[in-house]
């Protein structure tokens, strides 16, 4: 049914359909998964930009929190510190000095780091409080993280002190101070820093991109806030961030104000998360962009792709309807007809070839007429081609039989063999014969010759049984036959002798004709093998043209070789297949 279709459907329909069909289908299907696969390859380098900014955030606020960590560690490894809150004091005046030396280093401390207190809880009972920075360790415990932090087993512990509106928390920090001789703890170091403190220096990396990020604590309660772009001051954890608390990192797609979103997520060493959202459609922007930039292409491919093919086709199709319809007129009998010839392309070719055409088809029927005028003659010739052959063998039959009613039996053999050699050569207009028969041709042709020249020849034949049913191309072997008798024996008068042995070996029949002439030099036999007129003046069938009547025949199988020197004779040898023959025998 469709092909059917097909076959009646006109060319330029074709083109345009086959256009459709096999390039700009496949081509938008392919630019269709190639858009795809960029959006996977944009999602993917989203997520992992926004891993790295996770990171560098979170090294950021590390980095804020060992700066702490490393303040308290200075203090509690204060020398100077360390010996005002433990030695014993004889006056009061030394106590001042002890805590005036405590203040200068928290002063001091304070200029790099931006901390609301930093309070000494001592256990010596020498030392007096000066009601900030020093105080006796039994107002330790009396507040809501001593607890966790006797109980805890840590170097540093951070506490959040939340207000009752759930606004911004005060962060502190504590530290055990002990002494590293007698390994016994001699009170604590304890830090209250502010949240703007500890995150304001934090620049937002998402600004940009009309992102941000949130740090939560371990309840999942809000450190930071870079996410409202009004600076809002909320500290309530939004829902859509209830599944950054199933894994220490990872990111997951949620739906915020409306907008497909990506959240990336990790935790840091105090269970703090930092959180970065940013919308898709940010972040594909320039996806956004390349994708409208591939339809409004693909548009005008489309477009354009068939404008061309449809004014291309158009033209095209006129010279073919026009070219149709000359050949209808030719076909008329408007013979010698020529059209116009546009440009230089295929259908250009065409139409040169359609001029040509109708000039030699003109021609044609001239020479047709001409040759009918010489089929007449030839029908005469081909009956006289037959006539003669007869006339031939009945012309001889009377002469021997005139031979023998005078008692020449000399004349009756040489007319018995000269029969035997035309009937032979002749056969019938058969052109393959079996080798007994083409032996019994060259046997007539040597008792033609033994008649003109009685005694000068000695022939010997070796002739294996099977090689007489092999099949040869007819009149091989008189011409090599002939050749050696009107050369090999010039200087001897004629007087030699000949040998024609022949064999069936591996699917050949091989054939040698050797005499003990006088034999060829190089020169000699390449004239031999190059010489297309034979024997030459002698006006015989040549060497040569039995080589090339075999070639043709038997191909690149077939083999002749001659060797051959001054003074040593002559020897040509013949490899004739035998495949065809031996297959048709099976058969």
């Amino acid at each position: 049914m469709i092909a059917g279709y097909w076959n009646r459907v006109r060319l330029l329909q074709k083109l345009i359909l086959v256009v459709i069909l096999f390039l700009i289908i496949p081509v938008l299907i392919i630019g269709y998964f190639l858009f795809s696969a960029s959006l996977s390859l944009a999602q993917k380098e989203g997520r992992e930009m926004l891993e790295k900014v996770v990171y560098q955030l979170n090294e950021n606020i590390e980095y804020r929190i060992i700066g702490y960590q490393n303040i308290l560690m200075q203090l509690s490894l204060d020398s100077g510190i360390t010996t005002t809150l433990t030695q014993p004091y004889r006056s009061l005046e030394e106590e001042v000095m002890g805590l005036q030396q405590i203040n200068s280093a928290v002063s001091r401390i304070r200029s790099y780091f931006p901390m609301k207190t930093i309070q000494f809880y001592k256990s010596n009972p020498h030392l007096h409080e000066d009601g900030g920075t020093v105080l006796n360790l039994e107002r330790a415990e009396t507040k809501d993280w001593y607890a966790d932090m006797k109980a805890g087993n840590q170097s540093f512990y951070w506490y959040f002190n939340w207000k009752d509106d759930h606004s911004e928390p005060s962060l502190y920090l504590s530290e055990w101070l002990v002494d590293y001789i007698s390994n016994e703890k001699y009170g604590i170091i304890h830090v209250e820093v502010s949240n703007r403190a500890l995150f304001d220096q934090i620049t937002n990396p998402l600004a940009l991109k009309k992102g941000g990020f949130m740090v939560l604590d371990e309840q999942g309660r809000v450190l930071a806030n870079y996410l409202d772009p009004r600076g809002g001051t909320d500290t309530v954890r939004p829902a859509y961030l209830e599944r950054v608390y199933d894994a220490k990192q990872g990111w997951y797609p949620a739906k915020i104000k409306g907008q497909q979103s990506l959240v990336v997520y990790e935790t840091n060493r105090l269970g703090w998360k930092v959180v970065t959202v940013v919308s898709q459609q940010e972040l594909w922007q320039k996806l956004r962009l390349v994708k409208q930039a591939a339809v409004s292409v693909s548009i005008l491919f489309v477009v354009l792709t068939v404008g061309v093919l449809a004014g291309f086709g158009l033209r095209t199709t006129k010279r073919l309807n026009f070219l149709i319809r000359s050949m209808r007129r030719v076909r008329s009998g408007d013979l010698g007809l020529t059209i116009k010839v546009h440009r230089k392309d295929e259908l250009a070719d065409l139409e040169t070839e359609f001029n040509t055409m109708s000039i030699r088809l003109d021609q044609s029927m001239e020479e047709i007429a001409e040759a009918r005028s010489r089929a007449e003659r030839e029908k005469l010739n081909l009956l006289q081609a037959q006539i003669n052959p007869h006339f031939l063998y009945n012309t001889l039959a009377l002469v021997k039989s005139m031979a023998m009613d005078v008692g020449s039996s000399e004349i009756s053999g040489t007319v018995d063999a000269l029969a035997k050699f035309f009937r032979l050569a002749l056969n019938r207009g058969v052109d393959v014969l079996p080798f007994r028969d083409e032996l019994e041709h060259v046997k007539a042709y040597l008792e033609i010759h033994e008649s003109r020249y009685p005694g000068r020849l000695t022939v010997a034949f070796d002739v294996e049984e099977a090689a007489l049913t092999c099949d040869i191309v007819k009149i091989t072997l008189q011409p090599i036959v002939e050749n050696a008798l009107l050369h090999a024996f010039v200087h001897t008068g004629g007087r030699g002798s000949l040998t024609i042995s022949a064999a069936l070996r591996q699917e050949s029949l091989c054939i040698a004709i050797a005499d003990n002439g006088s034999g060829m030099n190089q020169e000699q036999l390449r004239e031999l093998l190059e010489n297309a007129d034979g024997a030459g003046e002698n006006g015989g069938f040549g060497i040569y043209n039995v080589n090339e009547r075999l070639k043709r025949h038997y191909g690149q199988s077939y083999r002749l070789l001659i060797r051959s020197a001054p003074g040593e004779g002559t020897a040509v040898q013949l490899y004739i297949p035998q495949k065809k023959r031996q297959a048709a025998a099976a058969g």
